[in-house]
């Protein structure tokens, strides 16, 4: 069996937009322009408000898009901002952000790039 490599500096930013806005691709572009290197999008049903209407509720937009990006603590802020930009999520029923801390991340990471992230850790630990 081989050994587990944890990562451990990651943030998952989560955004939910009306899937009639389009504005889903226009945020997933937006962060990987920011430096976001892999992003997940998926469909979702939104519930609440359109049963508390009845009828009215026809009106209300069930259908969302959710966008899952995973960043450094480097990365976050920076691409938390330009999604909310491009999303226009500063307008009334645009949709919503948050981030969530990760507290651990596995997954199969090449020996290179072990190789690597050790010998920085070491000059670092030397400065």
């Amino acid at each position: 069996m081989s050994k587990i490599t944890y990562l451990t500096d990651a943030w998952l930013i989560t955004c939910v937009v009306s899937t009639a806005t389009k504005q889903a691709e226009k945020m997933l572009l937006a962060a990987r322009d920011a430096g976001a290197k892999g992003a997940l999008g998926h469909h979702a049903r939104g519930y609440g408000e359109r049963e508390r209407l009845g009828a009215l509720g026809v009106a209300v937009e069930t259908d969302k898009d959710v966008i899952e990006v995973l960043v450094s603590t480097e990365q976050r802020d920076c691409v938390f901002e330009v999604m909310y930009t491009a999303g226009g999520l500063d307008k009334p029923g645009a949709g919503y952000m948050y981030i969530t801390p990760i507290e651990r991340i596995a997954t199969y990471v090449p020996a290179s790039v072990m190789d690597r992230l050790e010998e920085a850790g070491r000059r670092r630990g030397a400065l």
